[in-house]
């Protein structure tokens, strides 16, 4: 079992995303961005139900990008976030999508422990921006994810990958913090005002498969996002054509699942045995 954090990181992750909520889309409106969230739902669109009528959700969900996908799709969605504010600017978005909108239902909620959800409620279960790294006890939000998931039903979720994360710690010259990282995994999202740093977890592919595994997963496959690392030069994203030409990258390289360690991100697909 994994141990507890104490509330102070989660009302820290929980300040942070209320004040960021209205300029949250902006500090994501770029070219890297529309690259990475083609890439993202290159990944998702594959898992999507077949059934109209299904049941999906969208947990950390922001200001709704992947919910809000979902809901035009035409499946009922749910949307969860420890932030009120975030989920606001999710539940405005909504209101614009006329009669589709009766589909949403918008809970403020922890990941970790959502009671108020029924078991088995979902088809699919998407988790993005990595709030399985963001919350204070990863593996009960997993064992989360598979209580509320339908027997055959998907979760498709993101991670921070810690592999990725070591050079930070080699670049800083501390031998002791990267000690001490490589043993946690934990490290910390840095803002300027220190009340609002909160703890991130950060796992290798091996330590998120087995984190779905021991909640009960059937793990279907596991990459890294991205594998190319485009945002070190965005100057690549100047050329024509570039999004699809870099997606088309990845696609090759994922082919190779070892690709995805060296990725600053790690999706992961997992099914609920039915």
């Amino acid at each position: 079992m994994s141990r507890r954090r104490s509330s102070a990181p989660r009302d820290a992750s929980r300040r942070y995303h209320d004040r960021v909520a209205r300029q949250y889309d902006s500090i994501y409106d770029d070219p890297y961005w529309q690259f990475h969230d083609e890439l993202t739902w290159r990944l998702i669109k594959p898992h999507l139900p077949r059934d109209a009528s299904a049941a999906c959700a969208d947990l950390g969900c922001g200001t709704g990008k992947w919910g809000l996908r979902l809901l035009k799709s035409g499946f009922a969605t749910t949307f969860v976030d420890h932030s009120a504010a975030m989920i606001e600017q999710a539940r405005h978005k909504a209101e614009t999508l006329g009669a589709k909108a009766r589909r949403a239902k918008f809970v403020v909620g922890d990941i970790v422990d959502l009671p108020t959800i029924p078991a088995e409620s979902f088809e699919l279960v998407v988790a993005m921006g990595d709030p399985l790294s963001i919350c204070s006890d990863p593996q009960r939000a997993a064992n989360e994810m598979f209580r509320m998931s339908i027997a055959g039903g998907t979760v498709v979720a993101t991670a921070d990958n810690k592999l990725a994360a070591l050079d930070h710690y080699v670049d800083r010259g501390n031998l002791d913090a990267l000690e001490e990282f490589v043993r946690t995994g934990r490290t910390r999202w840095l803002t300027p005002d220190e009340r609002e740093q909160f703890e991130l977890t950060t796992f290798t592919p091996t330590a998120l498969r087995r984190l779905f595994e021991r909640a009960g997963f059937e793990v279907v496959s596991l990459e890294g996002k991205s594998v190319v690392p485009v945002r070190q030069n965005k100057h690549l994203l100047t050329y024509p054509d570039a999004v699809a030409r870099l997606v088309r990258l990845e696609e090759e390289l994922s082919a190779d699942p070892s690709a995805a360690a060296r990725a600053g991100h790690l999706q992961i697909v997992a099914r609920r045995p039915g």
